[in-house]
């Protein structure tokens, strides 16, 4: 009979650690199901405002091609005009030095000489002959004569007219070359001038990088005394608990004494025997005695082994139970996770849909996008707010009656307390592995946005396109409030679900209730710094898009 209780007591106690093996790896499964629904949230989100401002950029550039193609054509005529205007000018000019070289050659001819003159010199001569000069007493030769000063007239009036056009067209290029020159010195000064802003920015980005490094430091150094500290709770638990074995030892060896004298006084306060009976009798009653006394400590033993049948029985049926609900809480987390794909299938069909629409209506269909953008934002936040950690991870829950008939025996007292503290500890350990994740992703989205700050600064200085500059700033912004979003949105491991609704949905518009309402307890310093380093971003990006709409508008 013993060696049966001993081989149940061991294929129970090989019961229980099978099942504490699978309620480990169920808890792992539901953290890894946690991160990656996480993850995939973000990867949504971050799509989504991408594609916005994609599909934003390019219609701003079609709209930029349009414009310069009309300008060009524009230009083109008006250079077709001006140079079939040229072409007659010159044809009519030659045909007037023609004209003036026939009347010279006659002149010279009449006073027999001929001297290779300037064609103003020509015209002047001309101009200055008296009338008498050029009269033939032939009325024919004066009507040609008068015909040809008539074309002469003509002729001049065009030439002023075309030495007045080339004259406004000198006038208009010297505009042009100031106009141009100035327009160089305010891009040196420009150019000095946000030099001077960004060796500013660098330093004051030096300066906040110092204290942001330096308070990393701090709590790097805050979480290896913690773990310290865990550590050495986890080798004084280690301790108390062996004292406490010895302890029991000792007094379930007190235990047995008292019983073995009990049953020798109950054998020797027997009334109503006579001494006469008793002294014949009394090897029997030795004998009865010890019967008596080895059917006792018997029926002791087996009482024992049958409450502690029942105390591991009690226990296995709990962790059975909770097994059953890691399994569902695990379905219902993968449900979960089908969920937010689907709704980024949705997204990405929406975003199609709106591309394909026109101009005219996008305004309207930006709001709508907005709105449907919030309510979205609602429904995660909903989700996020049912899957806190007193859900997933806790202590096994027992009955009354169960909790009654534990409360007897000091070995359940001592594992159920023993279970809450390495539940606590596996909390502990969960919420540094969570931080540390937390710090590299936050690390690696503030390094991105720096390097798109710098790019940005280097089209100013390159002197690029004010659109451009001015989109790219914007987009910075509106990718560092997304990720101060996801900071006042997230919930560590620790996190419970007892947060006010009204305080979470006011997290997502302000950061700064976040980090001062006293109803969502002490933030992490993760969280802490992340808020830090984001609103420095914001601040140098705000403060250089203002600057550069300042130079643009002066």
């Amino acid at each position: 009979m013993m060696s049966q209780l001993a081989e149940l007591h061991s294929s129970e106690v090989t019961k229980n650690s099978e099942s504490e093996k699978q309620l480990k790896f169920f808890q792992g499964c539901v953290a890894a199901a946690f991160a990656e629904r996480d993850h995939s949230i973000m990867e949504a989100e971050k799509a989504k405002e991408k594609e916005d401002s994609m599909s934003q950029k390019l219609k701003e550039v079609q709209d930029r091609v349009e414009e310069l193609s009309s300008d060009c054509c524009k230009l083109r005529e008006s250079n077709d005009t001006l140079s079939i205007n040229l072409a007659k000018q010159e044809e009519e000019n030659e045909v007037s030095k023609q004209v003036i070289n026939k009347f010279y050659e006659i002149r010279e001819k009449y006073f027999e000489g001929f001297e290779n003159t300037s064609w103003d010199e020509k015209c002047r001569c001309l101009l200055h002959d008296p009338p008498e000069m050029w009269s033939f007493n032939d009325n024919s030769t004066s009507r040609y004569i008068n015909s040809l000063e008539e074309g002469l007239e003509t002729m001049k009036k065009t030439v002023d007219n075309l030495q007045n056009k080339l004259r406004m067209d000198v006038e208009i290029e010297k505009h042009l070359k100031l106009k141009v020159n100035d327009l160089e010195l305010k891009l040196i000064r420009m150019d000095d001038m946000v030099k001077s802003k960004i060796s500013g920015f660098y330093q004051y980005y030096s300066q906040y990088r110092d204290h942001i490094l330096n308070l990393l430091d701090k709590e790097k150094s805050n979480i290896n005394s913690t773990i310290g500290e865990i550590e050495e709770k986890i080798t004084l638990y280690g301790r108390e608990f062996q004292n406490f074995k010895d302890s029991e030892r000792e007094l379930k060896a007190d235990n047995d004494l008292p019983d073995e004298h009990l049953s020798i006084n109950a054998k020797m306060n027997i009334p109503g025997l006579p001494d006469s009976v008793a002294d014949e009798n009394l090897e029997a009653s030795g004998a009865l005695a010890l019967a008596l006394q080895e059917k006792v400590s018997a029926l002791l033993l087996l009482s024992q082994q049958e409450e502690r049948h029942m105390l591991e029985r009690d226990v296995n049926a709990a962790l059975q139970r909770k097994t059953e609900e890691l399994q569902r809480n695990l379905l219902q987390v993968t449900h979960e996770k089908v969920k937010v794909l689907m709704e980024l299938a949705q997204v990405k069909q929406e975003l199609q849909l709106l591309k394909e629409r026109s101009v005219h209506d996008q305004g309207a269909d930006t709001v709508d996008r907005k709105v449907v953008t919030h309510e979205r934002e609602g429904r995660l936040r909903g989700l996020l707010k049912g899957s806190y950690l007193r859900r997933w991870v806790g202590t096994p829950e027992i009955s009354g009656s169960e909790a009654a008939a534990h409360l007897d025996n000091e070995e359940n007292y001592s594992s159920r307390k023993s279970g809450v503290d390495f539940a606590r500890m596996k909390i502990e350990n969960a919420t540094l592995r969570e931080s540390i994740e937390s710090i590299e992703h936050l690390t690696s989205s503030t390094h991105r946005l720096r390097l798109s700050l710098l790019k940005a600064k280097e089209s100013v200085t390159s002197e690029g396109p004010a659109t451009s500059v001015l989109e790219a700033l914007k987009d910075i912004i509106n990718e560092a409030k997304l990720i101060k979003t996801a900071l006042s949105s997230s919930l560590p491991i620790s996190w419970s679900g007892e947060v006010n609704t009204g305080s979470g949905r006011e997290t997502l518009h302000d950061s700064s209730d976040v980090l001062g309402d006293s109803n969502l307890g002490k933030i992490d310093f993760v969280s802490a710094a992340g808020f830090e380093m984001v609103e420095l971003l914001i601040f140098v990006a705000e403060l250089l898009l203002k600057d550069h709409t300042a130079e643009s508008g002066s």
